[in-house]
């Protein structure tokens, strides 16, 4: 099994370098030399030779940070995609020579576009009558999460260091807002549910340190909870397409 220094620890190791001589000045040019190694050994650990395929040592165990835009819609509620980013760190490690297990934490925003609402105006006109009036409104609906993800990676092919993946996500909401075309913006955060599960389709495809991934999200789970989002809404559910790049850093 191959090993390698934990890229915590040689980032660390300067730092404490640093403390244990701080009280002497006179070693100011020990304390620049002990931070430069500290870096170059980072950057050692960081940027490694790999040549990715379908086959791998059991144990042997990746981490790294991970950057995705994509699109996503409230199925249900009609309107166009909303734009979304994703950013978070993955930590993924081999129970079988073509299969892993992976966690991922990461932030995301999802909503939609463009989702048409009707709103009634009651008033009186020049003598005095009653009316009743309506017009339509356009909204946008934005939603932040913070996301956990528990997957399974099956590499089909010895060879190629191409990847499919299914599993489970867990959602918690940190921010939702409606927003009406030139009008006000609503904070919905206490009227959609707070938490949220998804389940992932995807597919990556390695090359060298980089992953790239692309990735299916839909939720059963209905959005609203109370009455003022689910005018807009109704029983809409987040759907979302990802596009994600990755950097893979072997640990074990």
């Amino acid at each position: 099994m191959k090993k390698n220094v934990f890229l915590l620890l040689l980032m660390l190791l300067p730092l404490a370098n640093v403390q244990a001589q701080i009280i002497n000045k006179s070693n100011k040019d020990k304390i620049g030399k002990d931070i430069k190694e500290g870096v170059h050994d980072a950057l050692n650990a960081i940027q490694q030779d790999a040549h990715p395929t379908g086959e791998h040592e059991l144990w042997e165990a990746y981490a790294g940070p991970r950057l995705g835009l994509g699109a996503s819609m409230l199925v249900g509620a009609g309107g166009l995609p909303e734009p979304g980013v994703m950013a978070g760190g993955f930590f993924d490690v081999f129970v079988a020579k073509n299969l892993s297990l992976s966690i991922e934490f990461n932030y995301s925003h999802v909503g939609g576009n463009n989702i048409k609402t009707t709103r009634t105006i009651d008033g009186l006109d020049n003598q005095g009558k009653a009316y009743h009036t309506t017009e339509k409104i356009k909204n946008n609906v934005n939603v932040g999460y913070i996301n956990t993800l528990y997957c399974i990676h099956w590499y089909p092919w010895p060879y190629r260091p191409v990847s499919f993946y299914t599993g489970l996500q867990f959602s918690r909401v940190v921010n939702a807002n409606i927003r009406e075309h030139g009008g006000k913006k609503m904070d919905v955060k206490d009227d959609v549910f707070s938490g949220e599960f998804a389940f992932p389709i995807g597919a990556s495809y390695e090359w060298k340190q980089w992953s790239f991934d692309a990735r299916y999200l839909i939720s059963p789970r209905r959005l609203a909870s109370a009455q003022r989002t689910k005018d807009v809404i109704g029983s809409a559910h987040n759907m979302s397409l990802m596009f994600s790049l990755a950097y893979r850093i072997e640990i074990f």
